[in-house]
């Protein structure tokens, strides 16, 4: 999506009759593993995949990740 944001391209919103979900609330489970996974996916995203397509594709400040 960044990418895309970055290169101009409109995003359009669909109406809340495309949504499609299970019934009923979901509740947050935290689970400490996964937590560790995703901090270091975010660590990764931030610290190479990001700086590489500000490199590649350059900066929008409406643009973020």
């Amino acid at each position: 999506m960044y990418i895309l944001c970055v290169r101009d391209y409109e995003f359009h919103i669909l109406d809340n009759a495309f949504l499609v979900h299970r019934p009923g609330i979901k509740k947050v489970h935290r689970d400490p593993m996964r937590d560790k996974v995703v901090a270091k996916q975010n660590t990764a995203i931030r610290s190479k995949i990001l700086p590489e397509y500000k490199t590649i594709f350059g900066v929008r400040k409406s643009c973020v990740i």
